[in-house]
């Protein structure tokens, strides 16, 4: 069973006007650090997005209980 966080990120395309914003939720295998969190919950994200991690923006996230 996987452990969920709440997300409020936004998706940089490109080409686009605007960006888009986001908030949902995310489930992954294992728990996050802190530190490294950010950068595994954008990863999954651009992947999911088909977009490169740099192009999601993290604005906040913690892990749902």
């Amino acid at each position: 069973m996987g452990i969920k966080y709440y997300t409020h990120f936004i998706a940089q395309q490109d080409g686009a006007a605007e960006n888009s914003e986001y908030r949902g939720i995310v489930e992954l295998l294992g728990r996050l650090e802190p530190r490294e969190g950010e950068r595994e919950i954008a990863r999954v994200l651009a992947r999911s997005f088909d977009l490169e991690e740099s192009a999601i923006q993290i604005l906040q996230w913690q892990r749902l209980h």
